[in-house]
């Protein structure tokens, strides 16, 4: 419907107008009247009608008059003069003014109907025309937008894009955002159409914010914002993510880029999102990476994390349900590869293997091993292949491990002396320390010290001494040499086993071999 509004000072004309024709069949709503030139120029700038009848004398001010300050006022309402004078003057002026049409009183029916058709067959062409427009400027500026983005907009070029494409520069802050639809299972076709569509929803939320404008680079959509910026407006910023989350079921990542204070800046920003896009496996958790939350230098002086001291240390915290050790390994092994700086490939493929050294080294048991065989499966290996952000592979690693934690204690006993003496006994080879095995058991080391005397009658060194050569006399019972006894069992240093050995029991090992020849 276009709107009308009716201007005369005799109500009887005014209601006569009202009712001599069928306005809605015509596709016309009067939307008001007036009965003076002051309050009818009043409700034309408010409802900015697309038709109005004027009658040409009218109190306060006169019809010409108000038609020559709506055109001053650039409002472009079709206007048809309504006079009971037929002088030349007048209608000499009224098209000067661009009326559409001029009628005297009192008012014929079919002509009135008939000026009144020509105007709504002209203002749905200029609507159509507008319309077309509309969608080509909006394409032009994106192209504005696209070259301010990457750096290619001319200086000489900026005031005339800015005054045409309403761009309102300079701003107080200008910043970068990519969001990048993860194409999982889509065709090329499916992509575009959903990039459209998503920034249509993005456009929603820009225009309603007035917060800057947005342009495809790539495949990608690009946000400039305009004085909103990434953390102060982390708030709506994080509503806008969640939306095309929810939209897309998690299928988008978004990245920030600073915030700059320079449209010459703009590349800065553009080119810190486009790089960390590359980066949105090890960072891009939650689905959105911001360029000062992931700046990280590796430190090639840090300790580098050891994958196989590591897998004996995480297999063993498996074993005895130790989550807070496993958790921590698992996060410095993590933390390591993002220090690393290491691609999606090299993340997955080394957390893989980890995966299953740890696994490896707990099928040594042979009560694990059934457990153990249940996570080398195809089906476990592509549930972490297909994980999205190292942090859920990370998790999801855990959540296996902690299943297989469960499942291994239901094989143990819950008595402290029984499940201690079997670790010693199984891992005397290696250099156990009281310290090691008061946190794979969960107590600070003076606390396990003293109730380890408690319950063996002997401190840790003297037990695990004991277990060690009581091991090394059935090694020398089955023929074996010294020297390959003393690293069977943990001893590098040859003649520090020989002390021990002579210590325990009373003759050298070589001594205790030769015995058991003459037995």
């Amino acid at each position: 419907m276009f709107k009308v509004v009716l201007i005369d000072d005799e109500p009887i004309i005014i209601e006569g107008l009202k009712k001599i024709l069928d306005w809605h069949a015509l596709g016309f709503e009067i939307v008001a009247v007036a009965y003076d030139g002051v309050d009818g120029f009043s409700k034309l700038l408010e409802l900015n009608p697309d038709v109005a009848l004027i009658d040409i004398r009218i109190p306060g001010i006169d019809g010409l008059l108000l038609i020559q300050r709506l055109r001053e006022k650039n409002i472009s309402t079709k206007i048809i003069i309504l006079s009971g004078y037929s002088e030349f003057e007048y209608a000499r002026k009224a098209v000067e003014l661009g009326v559409e049409s001029y009628l005297l009183k009192p008012i014929d029916k079919q002509l009135l109907e008939e000026k009144l058709m020509a105007i709504r067959e002209k203002l749905e062409e200029e609507f159509k025309i507008n319309r077309a427009f509309s969608a080509a400027k909006k394409l032009t500026r994106e192209k504005v937008v696209e070259k301010l983005v990457l750096g290619t907009l001319k200086d000489t070029e900026i005031e005339y894009m800015n005054k045409f494409f309403e761009l309102q520069l300079p701003w107080k802050k200008y910043q970068v955002a990519i969001i990048q639809l993860l194409n999982e299972n889509r065709n090329s076709c499916e992509i575009n159409q959903t990039v459209l569509q998503l920034k249509e929803k993005v456009d929603l939320f820009l225009n309603k914010n007035s917060c800057g404008f947005s342009t495809i680079i790539n495949n990608n959509i690009c946000i400039l914002f305009k004085d909103f910026w990434y953390p102060f407006n982390s708030r709506s910023i994080n509503i806008l993510k969640d939306m095309l989350m929810k939209y897309t079921d998690g299928q988008i990542i978004i990245s920030i880029g600073s915030e700059v204070e320079d449209y010459r800046n703009i590349k800065k920003s553009f080119e810190e999102a486009n790089e960390l896009l590359k980066k949105r496996f090890l960072l891009g958790y939650k689905g959105l990476i911001f360029i000062k939350e992931a700046i990280f230098r590796y430190d090639k002086t840090e300790k580098e994390f050891d994958d196989k001291e590591n897998a004996y240390a995480l297999a063993v915290a498996i074993e005895f349900e130790n989550f807070e050790r496993i958790n921590n390994i698992l996060e410095n092994k993590a933390d390591n590869l993002i220090k690393k700086n290491a691609s999606e490939d090299e993340a997955k493929s080394s957390f893989y293997n980890f995966f299953v050294d740890v696994l490896y080294k707990l099928s040594q048991n042979q009560e694990y091993k059934q457990i153990v065989e249940k996570y080398l499966t195809q089906e476990i290996f592509k549930n972490l292949f297909t994980q999205k952000t190292l942090t859920e592979l990370k998790g999801l690693i855990k959540y296996y491990f902690t299943l297989i934690a469960e499942q291994i204690k239901k094989l143990h006993s819950d008595n402290f002396k029984v499940q201690v003496e079997e670790f010693i006994k199984r891992n005397y080879f290696i250099d156990l320390k009281l310290e090691t095995l008061a946190e794979i058991f969960g107590y600070n080391s003076s606390y396990f010290s003293k109730l380890f005397k408690k319950t063996f009658g002997e401190n840790f060194s003297s037990f695990i001494e004991k277990v060690r050569i009581e091991k090394a006399k059935e090694l020398l019972e089955n023929g074996k040499k010294v020297s390959e006894v003393a690293k069977k069992v943990g001893y590098e240093d040859m003649d520090y086993f020989c002390l021990k050995f002579k210590k325990y029991v009373g003759c050298s090992p070589k001594s205790y071999k030769e015995s058991l020849k003459r037995k």
